[in-house]
């Protein structure tokens, strides 16, 4: 049994990211703050912030607008615009 997130990013410039061995997903939105760990609730959600994903690395994506959900250890974010 896995105990990390799979996230995937769709991104329309450069198509989809898979991210394996995630160990969270902070979301720092202009209305609130999230950490999403395994086994988080399911979730759906608008973002105008910065998302970080840590894994194996860490990966930052600053000044993004775009949707996310959250279901059975699978987090999915689709950027609609980056700044």
């Amino acid at each position: 049994m896995s105990k990390s997130l799979n996230v995937k990013v769709l991104n329309i410039n450069s198509g989809v990211q898979v991210y394996d061995e995630v160990r969270f997903v902070r979301i720092l939105s202009e209305k609130y703050n999230l950490l999403i760990m395994r086994d988080y609730l399911p979730i759906i959600g608008e973002i105008n912030g910065n998302i970080e994903i840590e894994g194996k690395d860490s990966i930052k994506l600053e000044n993004i607008k775009g949707y996310y959900i959250n279901k059975n250890n699978e987090f999915s974010l689709i950027i609609k615009e980056e700044s």
